[in-house]
């Protein structure tokens, strides 16, 4: 067995047990289905977290105004509540955007060093 194919055998299976399983399902799809859908599981979890936001803000207001719950307005603050989802969303759309892309782009970086390890590894055959 030849010193240098002990090596590239060797980086093949580090790179495939730590990183290669999630690179291989990263770039199994379409770069804008891969952020499209991690893009839609960021924006969920940020409309969930913000809607158990405001509904503790809430329940504040309510609580601390028991007498006088007819006098709360509540359209401008469901409106506020409204204007801030939306900020609050398209900042996160726009970081997780730049995050995906990056993973998407390490991942078909890493796995073409591994297909040029594999021809290599094919050469010494």
């Amino acid at each position: 067995m030849n010193k240098e194919k002990v090596k590239i055998m060797t980086n093949l299976a580090i790179y495939e047990k730590n990183v290669g399983k999630e690179d291989f399902t990263v770039n199994g799809h379409f770069k804008s289905n891969y952020i499209s859908y991690n893009n839609f599981k960021t924006r969920l979890g940020v409309a969930i977290a913000m809607c158990i936001i405001f509904g503790g803000d809430l329940m504040r207001r309510v609580t601390r105004d028991l007498n006088s719950l007819g006098d709360i307005n509540y359209i401008s603050i469901g409106i506020k509540y409204l204007v801030i989802l939306v900020v609050v969303l398209a900042i996160y759309t726009i970081i997780s955007t730049i995050i995906y892309r990056k993973r998407y782009k390490s991942a078909e970086i890493r796995i073409a060093k591994y297909k040029k390890l594999l021809s290599k590894l094919d050469a010494y055959k």
